[in-house]
């Protein structure tokens, strides 16, 4: 049972991952593919999971990145509109 819960959790993780960061669901296909394969040990699916999860980390941290850089350049062109307006 907690076999069917972790790979229906990472079945769930890759697939809705796969828009988010641009990867085609081949890929993630294939990777689940070869993960519930004989080919891979519990190390491999491990180093598997590893990267990316710290890929998907990775990226999360830019498109945050991004979104506080917008609202701090939104928040300067406030304070000088605000104070153009005060002289």
């Amino acid at each position: 049972m907690f076999k069917f819960l972790k790979i229906s959790l990472i079945t769930f993780c890759i697939l809705t991952t796969t828009v988010a960061f641009g990867k085609s669901t081949q890929y993630f296909e294939s990777t689940l593919v070869h993960m519930l394969s004989s080919e891979c040990d519990r190390s491999c699916r491990k180093e598997i999971i590893e990267s990316e999860v710290s890929l998907a980390t990775i990226l999360i941290l830019k498109i945050v990145g991004k979104e506080l850089q917008q609202k701090l350049i939104l928040l300067e062109k406030d304070l000088i509109h605000y104070y153009e307006k005060q002289t």
